[in-house]
């Protein structure tokens, strides 16, 4: 099959078009090198292939075909493919919940006095290899959505909890739930009532300096960017997704004047506010 109304996609917004998108492929020749500096909670999987990698202080490592490893946010992953090799990168932006009922600090119940932390891969099991295949096919035809990313990256964390035993989900997510997973938890809920990264640490009974020492340890970024980020997905749903009128959402979003509100969008979305909610009409009449 083939993707159908190509430029469609290719023209939206939410056509994946960052330099770190949540779903990612990339294809290694063999003896290529491939180093990277992990700015966010990532999980690699080997389709096919393998790499010989050092990681941080962790040398002298390999991974396989049908393996995948968590890379937490901060670390460096240095490695060359040892053939042609196949990487699926996804990365992670919900850190704390399973499923709607179980949250990731459950699995610490698991940790006992035999639990050895450190590296730890997971088998690509039958369930997620057929997952694997179908978004490798799909984004392969040219469907990189935001919003479909979104929703392979929850699925993928559903087959988790269905198809792996919380004993090898605490070994593999170890690194994220054995420190912080409170003050990233507050900000994710609580970082849309603050206008300003100061305002955010006030909120958390911090200093500035030390909020965004925390932050960037946690997150992997700095407070501002990140913040900036979630900002612009909120005004452009507030265009595209609302009857809001747009001095409603400029006023929300604390913006000076309609000048600049209009200036804001042309920079970060590519068009007026106007006309983004043009394009929307233009792309689904209603019937």
């Amino acid at each position: 099959m083939e993707l159908l109304y190509k430029q469609e996609h290719l023209t939206c917004y939410n056509y994946e078009k960052g330099n770190r998108p949540t779903i990612e492929k990339i294809s290694l020749q063999d003896g290529q090198s491939w180093n990277i500096f992990s700015v966010e909670n990532k999980v690699i999987f080997i389709i096919e292939g393998s790499l010989s990698f050092s990681l941080d202080e962790l040398t002298n490592q390999v991974i396989s075909e049908k393996k995948m490893m968590m890379i937490p946010a901060g670390c460096h992953l240095n490695s060359k493919a040892n053939k042609d090799t196949t990487v699926i990168i996804m990365r992670l932006h919900n850190t704390k919940m399973l499923c709607d009922c179980f949250s990731l600090d459950l699995l610490l119940k698991e940790k006992n006095e035999e639990f050895e932390p450190g590296l730890h891969y997971l088998a690509i099991n039958e369930r997620v290899d057929s997952y694997l295949t179908f978004l490798n096919t799909c984004m392969s035809e040219g469907l990189k959505c935001t919003y479909y990313f979104a929703l392979k990256a929850k699925e993928f964390y559903f087959l988790l909890r269905a198809y792996y035993t919380k004993r090898d989900l605490l070994a593999f997510f170890f690194p994220l739930i054995s420190h912080d997973l409170s003050f990233s938890e507050f900000v994710l809920k609580n970082h849309h009532k603050a206008k300003t990264v100061q305002e955010l640490a006030d909120m958390m009974h911090y200093s500035l300096s030390g909020f965004q020492k925390r932050f960037k340890k946690v997150f992997g970024v700095p407070a501002y960017h990140w913040m900036k980020e979630e900002r612009s997905k909120s005004i452009f749903y507030q265009i595209n997704s609302t009857d809001k009128s747009f001095k409603e959402i400029s006023d929300e979003y604390g913006f000076s004047s309609p000048s600049h509100f209009n200036d804001f969008c042309k920079t970060n979305f590519g068009n007026t506010p106007g006309k983004i909610r043009q394009q929307k009409a233009t792309m689904n009449p209603s019937h």
